[in-house]
């Protein structure tokens, strides 16, 4: 039996039957991947706290003759990211990362790139280096960015006026046009716009073009905050074609 062994990142799990787990993780070498962890249930020493959700692990997997899932042979602790799971807003956040992810990428396609900035946004969210919202801007913008999704923010998408001509106390971002739209096109947009700030469009333009590693201790203003969250919590589910459910209950859980 043909096997592997990479470094992982436990997306999702759910129960299968009485005693085993199927797994979802993304993993550095091979991108998303589900697996199946036997009797993972049933049996307490086997994988006794490591099947968490948000930990990074070793993984040591073997593949049956007549193909399906993956088996779940051993699993090493790298990183635990326990703090996240002991805040109940750092946790939903998280799962709307992981359920955004589940939802867009290939199985077995490598995505190093997606992989660091997972790693980086949750170990961001474990050690308190921004706010959680702002650590959630800064991974869809540029989770957007790495998928080749990224929405224009340097000018106007539909006159091609560049930012720094627009001249605009505020401007609006068209989910449908797939970024930012001067005051004159905004007449002829849809409903599908969100009104947004100059501020923001830079602050979120910025994030757009550097790494995480660079951005995540990026302090941005509470208005940016705000419409940053409006403007790519309506983006995101408006081309992934639905809502995820992590992100209605964050999103109920701020309305409370």
């Amino acid at each position: 039996m043909s096997g592997f062994s990479t470094p992982a990142i436990l997306l999702r799990r759910i129960d299968h039957g009485d005693h085993d787990l199927i797994i979802t993780f993304f993993s550095r070498e091979k991108g998303r991947i589900p697996v199946i962890a036997k009797n993972a249930k049933k049996s307490r020493k086997r994988f006794s706290g490591l099947l968490e959700p948000f930990t990074v692990l070793e993984l040591v997997c073997r593949s049956p003759r007549r193909g399906g899932m993956p088996v779940l042979q051993e699993a090493a602790m790298q990183t635990p990211f326990a703090e996240i799971r002991d805040d109940v807003v750092k946790t939903l956040y998280a799962s709307y990362w992981a359920e955004l992810l589940c939802g867009w990428l290939e199985e077995y396609r490598p995505q190093a790139k997606i992989y660091r900035l997972l790693y980086y946004a949750l170990r961001g969210l474990d050690r308190n280096l921004a706010a959680p919202a702002e650590m959630s801007i800064i991974f869809q913008v540029r989770f957007l960015t790495l998928a080749g999704l990224a929405p224009r923010m340097d000018g106007c998408v539909a006159c091609q006026t560049p930012l720094d001509r627009m001249g605009s106390l505020a401007f609006f971002f068209d989910l449908e046009k797939g970024g930012i739209v001067c005051n004159g096109c905004a007449a002829d947009s849809g409903r599908s716009r969100i009104r947004i700030s100059p501020g923001t469009v830079k602050q979120l333009a910025w994030i757009q073009e550097n790494e995480i590693r660079t951005v995540q201790r990026l302090r941005l203003t509470g208005s940016a905050v705000k419409e940053g969250l409006l403007a790519m919590e309506a983006f995101v589910p408006y081309h992934l074609g639905r809502v995820p459910r992590s992100l209605r209950v964050l999103q109920q859980m701020r309305r409370q």
